[in-house]
């Protein structure tokens, strides 16, 4: 299955809700989102999202293709990565979430892993931050419903 077939059900409008958090003991802080999700360049699917940080709004791009067992992608962020774009690669899993792994660079240190899994069953997005030595955490969830 490709990527673009996968996340077909997610094709559309959204609006929804951004939880943001820093580190694992934070608590999460809500925002209101939408999201524009289509197929770009016939291989490719492109999520445009908006958020906030307080009164700052923000927005973000995720465009991923590939198949279930070789996706990949590129990322950006108006607040997570400032001018440069993230790299991923990943696959479908049994459960149905494309999953994608990438790194960025750590002030000092090896690099940190950012996770994004996408679950169009229930038009979720998450995001999970991973620091060398430790498990993974979420920092990031966008609960999203279709416009119509």
């Amino acid at each position: 299955m490709s990527v673009v077939d996968h996340l077909s059900p997610m094709r559309g409008q959204w609006h929804g809700t951004n939880r943001l958090r820093l580190m694992p003991t934070d608590d999460y802080q809500a925002s209101t989102a939408t999201a524009a999700i289509a197929v770009t360049a016939v291989r490719f699917v492109s999520i445009a999202y908006t958020w906030s940080d307080g009164d700052a709004p923000q927005d973000g791009l995720i465009l991923v293709g590939g198949d279930a067992d070789s996706a990949s992608g590129v990322w950006q962020d108006s607040w997570h990565t400032g001018p440069t774009w993230m790299t991923f690669s990943g696959g479908i899993g049994q459960d149905d979430v494309l999953r994608l792994t990438g790194s960025y660079p750590a002030e000092s240190g090896p690099d940190w892993g950012w996770h994004i899994h996408i679950r169009p069953q229930d038009a979720t997005i998450t995001m999970h931050n991973l620091v060398p030595g430790q498990e993974p955490y979420q920092v990031v969830e966008l609960a999203l419903e279709s416009v119509g």
